[in-house]
């Protein structure tokens, strides 16, 4: 389900790819924030399910954890910078006074900031030309510091609602209802035929449908949403047996083998330091 391209190891991480590739991304998440600034290319991001055709200079937010990935047209160049933060980048300005906990709490995960003279767009464009520009002793201090003044502004026009939020394009009414089920409701039962009866349709047919639309099974999304809220747990210092019930999974034997294949150790060893990075 991934190709494996780095590791976060530190508190923010960012990137400018500019490429031209038919790319077959696969649906993916990451324990960590993203954001991503758009500039060109032929490009849909699915995100949980929903749909969103891109335009330039559209910023995509995706907090840690939501299913994801772009649908790429190779005969297009693809230009971005995309930056992985962690939650202690956003907290070392929360503790300063700069609150940016804004960005992850829009009511799109897909950002159209308007073209024109302005502190964002200006932001946008300084940023775009440090990262195109050739690189000096300097060069990543200047660029972390644009990104910085960039997210700034974004959680401003966020707070002022000075930036336009993008409506989705395809997307099926009942496995969005169903996402947004399971996300809420992780610590109770959520066998297939539950599930299916809260459709009105066959388990089966749910099997497909949510496979079609999602690029997960079922039962994967599933385990991935609760390990993550196990991760969660676990970051406050929980007993493990208190962490495996209240993440939702009925058995310890279950949370320990979910937990070795997806991070390659015993949950004893606790939060795996490392978190895969999928450059997208």
């Amino acid at each position: 389900m991934y190709e494996k391209t780095g590791y976060l190891t530190e508190p923010l991480k960012l990137f400018y790819v500019s490429d031209k590739r038919d790319w077959a991304c696969p649906v993916h998440y990451h324990e960590f924030d993203k954001v991503m600034l758009f500039f060109q290319g032929d490009v849909t991001y699915e995100i949980e399910g929903k749909s969103y055709r891109l335009q330039p200079y559209d910023i995509v937010v995706v907090p840690a954890g939501q299913m994801h990935r772009p649908v790429v047209g190779g005969t297009h160049t693809y230009e971005r910078i995309i930056a992985y933060i962690s939650p202690a980048y956003i907290e070392s300005y929360r503790q300063r006074g700069c609150d940016l906990s804004a960005l992850f709490q829009t009511a799109s995960p897909i950002l159209r900031q308007p073209q024109e003279a302005g502190s964002l767009y200006g932001a946008s464009c300084r940023l775009r030309q440090a990262c195109c520009a050739e690189s000096c002793a300097h060069h990543a201090v200047l660029k972390e510091t644009l990104f910085l003044e960039f997210l700034i502004y974004l959680a401003q026009s966020i707070q002022e609602r000075h930036i336009g939020y993008v409506k989705t394009g395809r997307q099926n009414e009942k496995i969005q209802r169903l996402l947004t089920y399971i996300n809420e409701h992780l610590q109770d039962e959520l066998s297939v035929p539950a599930l299916a009866e809260q459709l009105c349709i066959s388990p089966d047919y749910l099997m497909h449908l949510f496979k079609e639309e999602t690029g997960y099974s079922l039962g994967q999304y599933i385990t991935i949403k609760r390990l993550l809220l196990a991760r969660s747990l676990m970051q406050q210092d929980r007993p493990l047996t208190e962490v495996c019930y209240d993440s939702g999974f009925k058995q310890y034997s279950t949370f320990y083998r979910a937990w070795k294949k997806y991070y390659g150790a015993s949950p004893a060893k606790g939060i795996p330091p490392q978190t895969r990075l999928f450059l997208e």
